[in-house]
């Protein structure tokens, strides 16, 4: 017996027992008492008679005096049994009223709600544990693309939000500690189809906690977890944390991606689903003298890149502390350090703000940082703005302000995560695309957009093996030479293409950046590929029938069942046979 029951029972184990001795009193009473049937005779009723009438009566649904006309007597113990068996029905509603509010009885309930739906699910899924701005940002992402999540937070205010807002798959959810191992098995990170935990917790140590405890309870399992200080990070490491996401140096390498190139910028922004983002406006990084407002852990990642493109950049921070950090650890070189907040235009202007080629608000008070950027730009209208979105609230003023660059952590981490867990092999499409130059970024833009428009793309790999794609594994086992090509045919057009890019070719050790058409499939292989949901379809019939592999490969469309296989190739053997002779009076 589960706990809701038991618990169900034992506060209504008063209620149902007084029900039942009311029942019992009022049809003994009945039994007891004579009536006269329609010919004048003594008639007592039988127990169902008894129990029939008591059950109307009770429920004062009143169907009349039956199969008899009821005698004094008997009237007289109806109005008895109507006053008792009424009262304690309202004496039963009411008790199962005030368990309907009991807490302890209520988070019972939703406990055993929680552990059935758990229990209940038939498709991989993912356990996020935290539901704050990030959590929200993670769910959203992965159940857009129709993976199944479970949740766990502390606050259930935030859960709430979760009830009201509709997500495209069921999330089950439950108030709780992540951190504690109970939470953590019930949420069924020991179920088979789990598939990974992702802790984006606001703390970097219940999120090493439930790395821990994920790598214990179940070992196979990928683990992601958010982390802002390095001491954290380093302790998750050790734990063979799969997926360690630090929003400041994620942004980081958005930042050198922008330096680097503006078109690579774009293309990250646009495949990694930043929103808002068209392939028709990229951001053109300003070089020259920069102005760091807020040296912390966000500054701080920043700095190293700027430094390492010989930026010379003053830093603006009104903490002793961190200036006696810069005094005493860093090689100044071209930069200095001014004690101040930053927006006050004095210390702006004595930052060189006139001047610079770009500003960095990267304070942890929005407030600040929005005043940074409207003294700034007072100033400089030009000035090129990196911007630190602190709550999420503030959206609306950081789009007013039209930096040119926003770091929203929760949107940053979101995005890293999806990319992780649903198509990793684009963190290696980056890895190689970083080494071109901007040309070839330029050009890449160039063919992403004719193909695939402005519309937000679809990111999907295909994986050559006998389960994902059985008809290409057929063809390549009776000895054919399959491309990209073929893969990206229309099956039901074969002079057209299916409007989408092959991103990456990966194979054993060896992988190939943007691969041409005739570029060959060999088994095992994955490629990553950018287009639209519709076209994912369209072209698994080319990955899973031989009948649209045959068609984008020889314009012949088969039929795909034996039978009519069989009557197709009878119907057109004198066609083949002429073939052969062609073929062969053309070697001779």
């Amino acid at each position: 017996m589960n706990l809701v029951t038991s618990m169900f029972l034992r506060r209504m184990r008063a209620p149902f027992l007084l029900v039942i001795c009311a029942y019992t009193v009022a049809i003994v009473g009945l039994i007891i008492i004579p009536g006269v049937d329609d010919k004048g005779n003594v008639w007592r009723m039988d127990i169902f008679h008894a129990f029939y009438y008591v059950s109307y009566t009770a429920t004062t649904i009143g169907f009349g005096e039956i199969p008899y006309p009821l005698s004094q007597g008997q009237r007289l113990w109806s109005l008895v049994t109507i006053y008792i068996t009424v009262i304690s029905w309202f004496y039963a509603i009411g008790r199962v009223l005030r368990l309907a509010q009991d807490k302890t009885f209520l988070e019972a309930a939703m406990r055993s709600g929680f552990r059935r739906d758990v229990r209940n699910l038939d498709s991989p899924f993912y356990l996020i544990c935290g539901f704050g701005e990030t959590g929200k940002a993670v769910v959203s992402s992965l159940t857009e693309e129709h993976f199944r999540t479970v949740v766990i937070e502390k606050d259930p205010n935030n859960l709430n939000e979760l009830m009201l807002n509709e997500m495209p798959e069921h999330v089950p959810a439950i108030t709780g500690d992540a951190s504690d191992p109970e939470q953590l098995e019930l949420a069924g990170i020991q179920h088979q189809l789990c598939r990974g935990v992702i802790a984006v917790t606001p703390s970097d140590e219940a999120n090493l906690k439930i790395a821990i405890t994920s790598k214990l309870l179940h070992p196979d399992i990928r683990v992601a977890c958010r982390s802002e200080i390095s001491e954290f990070a380093e302790n998750m490491k050790s734990f063979d944390t799969d997926y360690i996401v630090n929003p400041y140096e994620t942004f980081a390498h958005i930042f050198a991606l922008a330096m680097h190139s503006p078109s690579l910028h774009l293309i990250y922004d646009w495949l990694t689903g930043s929103p808002n983002t068209r392939l028709s406006d990229p951001v053109y990084f300003r070089y020259g003298h920069w102005i760091l407002c807020g040296y912390g852990r966000f500054g701080k990642q920043l700095y190293k890149h700027l430094q390492t493109h010989n930026i010379p950049t003053t830093i603006v921070d009104a903490s002793s502390e961190v200036e006696t950090e810069y005094k005493a650890t860093l090689d100044k070189g071209q930069c200095k350090f001014i004690r101040g907040i930053g927006f006050d235009a004095d210390t702006l202007k004595e930052a060189g703000i006139n001047h610079a080629a770009g500003l960095i608000a990267g304070t942890d008070n929005d407030s600040n940082n929005l005043s940074i950027i409207m003294t700034a730009r007072a100033i400089n209208p030009d000035v090129f703005v990196v911007a630190r979105q602190n709550q999420l609230n503030n959206h609306a003023l950081y789009r007013a302000s039209k930096a040119n660059l926003v770091m929203r952590p929760r949107e940053i981490i979101a995005r890293r995560i999806r990319v992780l867990f649903q198509t990793p092999l684009l963190i290696d499409y980056f890895s190689l695309a970083r080494d071109r130059d901007a040309e070839w970024a330029n050009i890449t833009v160039s063919r992403l957009s004719a193909v695939v428009g402005e519309v937000r793309p679809h990111l999907w790999t295909v994986l050559i093996s006998k389960q994902d794609a059985p008809a290409i594994c057929h063809g390549l086992e009776f000895g054919r030479k399959i491309t990209i090509g073929h893969l990206i045919c229309d099956p039901n057009a074969r002079n057209h293409k299916l409007k989408c890019v092959p991103l990456l070719l990966s194979r054993d050790h060896e992988q190939l950046l943007m691969p041409d058409d005739d570029a060959e499939i060999h088994p095992l292989d994955k490629i990553l590929f950018c287009g639209t949901r519709d076209v994912k379809n369209s072209m698994q019939s080319v990955l899973s029938q031989m009948s649209s592999l045959n068609y984008v490969m020889t314009l012949k469309k088969e039929p795909e069942s034996y039978v009519w296989r069989k009557l197709h190739r009878y119907f057109n053997r004198e066609e083949r046979r002429s073939e052969s002779r062609d073929d062969a009076s053309t070697d001779n």
